[in-house]
């Protein structure tokens, strides 16, 4: 069976994550391009099937 995994990608800063389906997004954290120590902003960059 494919292990089902994503690549999440910050849309400020570019920092890639990639996580199991089932875990979801990864925490916030905070981003350095961000004012005031706001957190990442994560949308799915692609799906990786292995």
């Amino acid at each position: 069976m494919a292990t089902k995994r994503i690549e999440y990608m910050c849309t400020h800063c570019g920092k890639k994550e990639i996580r199991f389906v089932s875990l979801g997004k990864p925490l916030p954290g905070k981003c350095p391009r961000k004012q005031g120590n706001k957190p990442h902003t994560w949308t799915v960059n692609r799906r990786l099937e292995n």
